[in-house]
């Protein structure tokens, strides 16, 4: 997942009716949520979530250098660089994937949706945006979605519950490293800050990972293993952060949170193509109370800060 819980107001570079790099965006982690399954047989979460933050590492290098931005901070930076890749890089990664090998592709999808409302409440907590009570409603409403996605998996997956838990953390753990961000966002370009932290989260996923790397045996992953893997590094991990961040400028951080709406469907139905899985009635109807509640803190949230920008032109 990417957020649009970065930089407010992105600048709209030049106004469309529909985006194609945040239609390629939603639909790459969409699916990034069936490719984890798919891969995670031959090649563990564990290596998996090492493996995949090196060749982002390697890749976003490349793209900051394409694109002439410094990979260098301001030595007062450094600690707070670094500590939100501990983060969102490291710990955020460690309880997704964890999270994700303990439950289905479609409950993670939507448990994490509701990372954008997790990010606007520690926000307001802070003092970064200001609080409105139509949040605190979908914010609930979203919650109430959640507990039905989580008691409808509790009764056909033994162990799901535990898995939905590290989820709904990886969920929390995501948002803070989002707030955290923020400040170095009103002086970095978003690729830099991402590109730039990773450092953070290299001695975290070392211990973490490296002796199931070590006892990994990849000459038995398969031909589409391997797809999988590279949807999950290049596609999901680089391109569709590119995609997300040029949809932006195109058509705004409130027109892009409406695209990653589809996430949660698409990996339901990635699942359902793909994994022959299916939801039970609780969690279809959870999916939609999900939605519903993500959009009523959304709206308000971006009514919100439209009110606060047209108070500072006057």
């Amino acid at each position: 997942m990417a957020g649009g819980y970065f930089k407010y107001p992105f600048v709209v570079r030049r106004p469309v009716s529909f985006s194609l790099p945040l239609a390629v965006a939603s639909l790459s982690w969409g699916f990034n949520f069936v490719a984890i399954k798919v891969l995670e047989p031959e090649m563990g979460e564990k290596a998996l979530g090492l493996l995949r933050f090196l060749v982002m590492w390697g890749l976003l290098v490349v793209v900051c250098r394409v694109r002439g931005e410094s990979l260098r901070y301001r030595k007062e930076d450094k600690w707070q660089v670094l500590l939100v890749g501990a983060v969102s890089m490291g710990i955020y990664m460690i309880l997704f994937l964890e999270g994700l090998a303990r439950t289905g592709a479609a409950e993670g999808a939507i448990i994490l949706a509701t990372s954008p409302i997790m990010t606007y409440l520690l926000s307001c907590r802070v003092g970064q945006e200001k609080f409105q009570p139509t949040s605190l409603t979908g914010t609930l409403v979203a919650f109430l979605g959640v507990t039905m996605v989580v008691l409808g998996g509790a009764s056909s997956e033994r162990g799901t519950v535990f898995g939905e838990v590290l989820v709904i953390a990886s969920s929390i753990t995501w948002a803070i490293s989002a707030v955290m961000m923020r400040p170095l966002l009103s002086r970095y370009e978003p690729t830099q800050v991402l590109t730039m932290s990773m450092p953070g989260a290299l001695p975290i996923l070392l211990i973490y990972a490296t002796p199931a790397v070590l006892s990994t045996k990849f000459g038995a992953i398969s031909t589409l293993g391997w797809a999988m893997f590279a949807h999950i590094a290049i596609l999901s991990g680089v391109v569709a952060f590119a995609c997300f961040y040029a949809g932006l400028r195109q058509v705004g951080a409130g027109g892009a949170t409406l695209y990653q709406y589809f996430v949660p469907p698409l990996a339901v139905l990635f699942s359902l193509l793909i994994l022959h899985k299916t939801l039970g009635a609780w969690q279809l109807l959870g999916l939609a109370v999900v939605l519903t509640g993500v959009i009523l803190a959304s709206n308000a949230r971006r009514a919100a800060l439209a009110a606060d920008l047209a108070d500072a032109a006057r």
